[in-house]
């Protein structure tokens, strides 16, 4: 019980500052105006350096145009946006499309692409048996023939008689 107690204190304390709210509208590529309790306010994002202005506001108003997000303050300033219900995170999403540029670090995707050149794959080696002589002009193998299966035949029913039709 005093262990349960220590871990409820514990979580009580932990403050998260994420909340939901909802887009109201996009402002530039670089600000989104959201409702939070009754009022509207700008929210600036985080950790990306616009390098194509208009596309980068089309996909926001594409992306999030108005609907709702997760917003988590950075501690360098702005946010980091993700949208619900999917939880794109849409400061990613405009670096990873080319609009942006990330300038801190978790905001860039990690690249996981492992590329193969010829000569660098080891194949594993392959056996071959010497062929066979053909006998005829059969084109099986005459090395294994396949296997025989007996299929069990299925019991007979004699055959019911039928009354004649007055």
């Amino acid at each position: 019980m005093k262990n349960f107690l220590i871990i409820l204190s514990l979580l009580g304390s932990v403050c998260l500052r994420a909340e939901m709210v909802r887009v109201v509208a996009v402002e530039n590529s670089r600000t989104l105006v959201v409702e939070r309790n009754g009022a509207r306010e700008q929210v600036h994002l985080a950790g990306v350096a616009i390098v194509d202005e208009a596309r980068a506001a089309q996909l926001l108003r594409w992306t999030v145009g108005t609907s709702w997000v997760l917003l988590e303050p950075h501690p360098g300033g702005g946010h980091l946006v993700y949208r619900s219900p999917d939880a794109l995170f849409v400061n990613r999403e405009l670096v990873q499309r080319g609009y942006a540029r990330a300038t801190q670090h978790g905001i860039e995707a990690a690249s996981n692409l492992i590329v193969t050149y010829l000569g660098e794959l080891d194949p594993p080696a392959t056996t071959t048996a010497p062929r066979q002589k053909r006998s005829g002009t059969s084109r099986r193998s005459s090395a294994s023939p396949p296997p025989k299966t007996r299929v069990p035949k299925a019991p007979r029913i004699a055959p019911t008689k039928r009354r004649a039709r007055p």
